[in-house]
């Protein structure tokens, strides 16, 4: 039985060295793929912000003056590489370590620009990525569980990220009246949320949505005669979607399929590491048995 544990063991320390190799060639994927997903990313915030403002509402972009023009633009940029940013530090995150700390953080009612949460004054360009020193994790991953919950916060970040940059950018079109401003930020948000499975993409435009979000007359002050009125608005936003960012990216998509090929080579390592580790417990319920057990 002794030797039985050992060989049990051994088999497990076998695969615990596999894992760590594993963590450092998932990890490289990983920053391919940040790195590809960054760039395309920024490209597809900023398409859709073009879109909401010369397609969806040009009359408000043109009722805008040069200067606030310039700035919501720059503004518009400065939330992509804030994202860039961002998106690059998911691949350092640590197990069990809370993806939105490394996230943007909501826009306060009284900002009118996006709040850098991190290295503030640190400006990525496309061009200074492959000489760029990204962080490193601090813990040598060992255990299939531990990678898979790794990949599966790197995940839930990307998509954080993804849904905060969209309801920012909203945030700041809704400031410059290109959005209309009678819906507050925070029925935009939880309209978004609720539309997120059922709304439709505008029409060929991709990252964007259409939605009808129920206002209130009774809260304009204008319409003092309006009470108790429902109305619809229609509203066009910007949302940021994983799927169609791969999709408008062919080099991004291969990188994707590279991650699912090693997510199903882990589950399959996982799955023989559970097998093993049940097969150990047992062998040592079985030592512990023996060891106390004694005949009448």
């Amino acid at each position: 039985m002794a030797r039985a544990m050992q060989q049990i063991r051994q088999e497990l320390a076998a695969i615990e060295e596999k894992v760590a190799s594993l963590a450092v060639e998932v990890r490289q994927i990983y920053i391919n793929y940040l790195k590809k997903l960054s760039h395309s990313a920024r490209k597809q915030l900023i398409l859709a912000s073009y879109q909401i403002c010369t397609q969806a509402y040009p009359e408000s972009f043109l009722k805008l003056s040069a200067n606030d023009r310039i700035k919501l633009q720059e503004n518009l940029r400065k939330l992509g590489k804030t994202m860039h940013s961002n998106l690059l530090d998911l691949q350092a995150i640590s197990i069990g370590e809370d993806t939105k700390v490394n996230l943007l953080s909501p826009l306060k009612e009284s900002d009118s620009t996006p709040e850098l949460l991190e290295k503030p004054n640190k400006t990525i360009s496309e061009e200074s990525d492959s000489t760029t020193e990204l962080p490193q994790p601090t813990k040598t991953i060992t255990n299939p569980e531990d990678l898979v919950q790794w990949c599966q916060q790197v995940e839930k970040g990307i998509n954080q990220l993804l849904e905060t940059v969209s309801h920012e950018a909203n945030f700041l079109l809704q400031e410059a009246f290109i959005l209309p401003d009678r819906v507050p930020a925070k029925v935009l948000e939880i309209a978004m949320q609720s539309a997120e499975g059922a709304a439709v993409s505008s029409g060929n435009s991709p990252n964007l949505l259409n939605l009808l979000v129920e206002t209130e007359r009774d809260l304009d002050e204008e319409l003092p005669d309006a009470k108790g009125n429902a109305q619809l608005t229609k509203l066009t936003a910007i949302h940021l979607r994983l799927i169609e960012i791969e999709f408008s990216d062919p080099t991004l998509s291969i990188e994707r399929n590279q991650l699912r090929n090693f997510l199903e080579k882990l589950s399959k390592i996982r799955q023989q590491y559970r097998q093993l580790q049940r097969e150990y417990a047992i062998a040592q319920a079985d030592a512990a048995w023996r060891a106390t057990w004694y005949e009448d």
